[in-house]
């Protein structure tokens, strides 16, 4: 699975950052359907955060953007299940016409914070791109942001080949995002 920052939704012509015009920023996920499906990240989606807020800018709304009438249908019934238990949702779901990919700069950035960690995965890296399109950058970026398991983080962060010391910081912050989750509920 890889994952990219960008902008969608609008129709300013090759928005950036800093001209972003009426797009949203958004991440695009090229996923294997035999390994996760569609309904799967759905389903990440919506507990990834609160759908029933407005949003205070274009820029940061909740949306869905769906490429066929397979992902639309599967997004609406998810958004329906959603609302049965929660009420309203401001979840916008809409077709996407196109996909802008983000700076550089923007592409896991959270791992680009870490300097040890940063520094020696991007060390093994052919490229920029590379960096960039790598499955590890991507499960990387989302446990220093403490997304996934301990378990999964222990079982697939020896496979990196990072130092001890990247390692611990890693895990500790991901321990630390854990901690903050379970003083908020």
């Amino acid at each position: 699975m890889r994952t990219r920052v960008g902008y969608a939704g609008g129709t300013t012509p090759d928005p950036t950052y800093h001209r972003l015009g009426d797009h949203s920023e958004c991440v695009e996920i090229d996923y294997e359907a035999d390994v996760i499906t569609y309904d799967d990240l759905l389903a990440v989606f919506w507990s990834s955060h609160d759908p029933r807020g407005r949003s205070y800018s274009r820029q940061y709304r909740s949306a869905i953007l769906v490429r066929d009438e397979q992902q639309s249908a599967a997004a609406e019934r998810s958004k329906a299940a959603i609302e049965s238990r929660l009420g309203h949702v401001s979840t916008s779901i809409e077709t996407l016409d196109r996909f802008y990919r983000a700076e550089d700069y923007h592409q896991k950035y959270r791992l680009r914070g870490s300097r040890r960690v940063f520094g020696e995965l991007r060390s093994v890296m052919s490229d920029e791109r590379a960096f960039i399109d790598s499955t590890a950058a991507a499960r990387l970026n989302g446990w220093l942001d403490g997304w996934g398991t301990e378990a999964q983080l222990e079982r697939e962060l020896p496979l990196i080949g990072l130092s001890e010391a990247a390692r611990d910081e890693v895990r500790a912050s991901a321990a630390r995002r854990e901690r903050a989750v379970r003083s908020i509920r």
